[in-house]
């Protein structure tokens, strides 16, 4: 009876995702969308005791609804070229502040798809940027212009009074700011 079991047992173990291959597919995800060419012969290095504070204002959504949104790969960019840089992430504290068009790609997919009639295609990545521990904040008044429910946010996005109070309290807390 044993060994009728332990074929089982071992495909079942197999079966189970474990917590480093979810990590690993984060990590396939900030590679796949945020890799571009890695400078050689680099005269101004990224200095690996420095703390990166870096956010982003993302307010243009996909070209299309099927998409990802372009400025959500400016952060994997960054993560991709310190990890090449051999940066530690513990050094890298990054944050997307989202607004405008772009702020539907932050629904669940059900809700996307009930508003876009498509799935939300910036769902891995935003997952792979959490994941990774980037911040994803969006304006409150940009969900109420759109007339959306923070309820049908994913579940790591944060609510920010508006997209500049967001940048204006990162800028403070020593983030540098840029837009895509």
């Amino acid at each position: 009876m044993s060994r009728r079991i332990l074929p089982f047992a071992f495909a079942a173990v197999l079966l189970i995702p474990s917590r480093a291959s979810a990590q690993a597919t984060g990590a396939d995800v900030i590679k796949q969308q945020g890799s571009g060419p890695i400078a050689t012969g680099i005269t101004f290095p990224m200095p690996s005791d420095l703390q990166y504070r870096i956010a982003w204002g993302v307010n243009v959504g996909p070209t299309k609804p099927d998409s990802v949104v372009p400025g959500f790969r400016d952060a994997a960019s960054f993560l991709y070229v310190s990890d090449a840089n051999k940066v530690p992430r513990s050094n890298v504290h990054l944050a997307v502040v989202v607004w405008g068009t772009a702020t539907h790609s932050l629904l669940k997919n059900e809700a996307y798809k009930a508003a876009k009639g498509t799935d939300n295609a910036s769902i891995p990545l935003l997952q792979a940027l959490n994941d990774a521990g980037v911040q994803v904040i969006v304006c409150g008044v940009a969900l109420i212009n759109r007339k959306l429910s923070p309820s049908d946010l994913l579940p790591f996005v944060k609510v920010a009074p508006t997209a500049t109070h967001a940048l204006a309290t990162l800028h403070a807390q020593g983030y540098g700011l840029f837009t895509p």
